[in-house]
């Protein structure tokens, strides 16, 4: 279940793999987390396990019981509408900030791997459609995390934290889509994407923040309308 873990003393290592477990629904919201288990599954001691469940706490993966032990956190839908507002915010002052200093050539880099999708038409019914979408999916993140990492880091860590909390429902929500939605449903929201390179490339800074608010605020929506049946 657990990659091995090489070297006990890199709690960030351990961090990280059980965080990844909890983004993919490979632990489920509520699951109890079994510290002897994962520390013999991850090949380390008790102590960075306990200090990594400790860290996943503090940035709301995982619920700690001093009487039961550690759980899965579940965040509600008001929660995660919640914290889809403050990245619709967080992410309008990103723009704010970055949009003198994004690098051009790394957009243009963007915008061709986004357009290529568009040209795209996938043959071999849903597995072929799953992966044009995961492809989508895996640019979409590089690109929103390549404009917060021209933050301070400080503050870029404190964004990206909450996009990762938005992680799982979102997998789900793709999962959902990819089983019940059009190909142009997805060729449109690679095209707002498309259009938010362009605007970024001719630092058109209202136009900027209309597309990643209306990016963001679409996906929030669309999640909100089947929570229920994702969830």
């Amino acid at each position: 279940m657990f990659n091995k873990v090489k070297y006990s003393s890199l709690n960030e290592l351990i961090y990280e793999e059980i965080k990844a477990k909890i983004i993919n629904n490979e632990l489920k919201p509520n699951e109890k987390l079994d510290v002897d288990f994962l520390s013999n599954s991850l090949g380390v001691s008790r102590t960075p396990v306990t200090n990594a469940l400790k860290s996943l706490n503090k940035d709301g993966y995982v619920i700690i019981n001093p009487r039961s032990g550690s759980y899965v956190r579940e965040l509600s839908k008001e929660e995660l509408s919640c914290i889809f507002n403050f990245r619709e915010a967080l992410e309008s002052q990103v723009i704010r900030e970055v949009i003198s200093i994004a690098d051009m050539q790394v957009l243009d880099g963007f915008g061709d791997e986004f357009r290529k999708l568009l040209n795209i038409e996938p043959d071999g019914g849903l597995d072929a459609k799953k992966r044009l979408v995961e492809d989508f999916f895996d640019i979409e993140m590089r690109f929103h995390e390549y404009l917060i990492d021209l933050c301070p880091k400080i503050i870029g860590d404190e964004i990206k934290n909450l996009i990762d909390l938005t992680k799982r429902i979102r997998i789900l929500h793709i999962t959902y889509n990819v089983n019940s939605a059009p190909l142009e449903k997805f060729h449109y929201e690679i095209k707002i994407h498309c259009q938010l390179i362009e605007a970024l490339r001719q630092h058109l800074l209202d136009k900027c923040i209309e597309l990643i608010a209306q990016d963001i605020r679409n996906t929030k929506n669309e999640i909100m309308d089947c929570f229920d049946e994702i969830n």
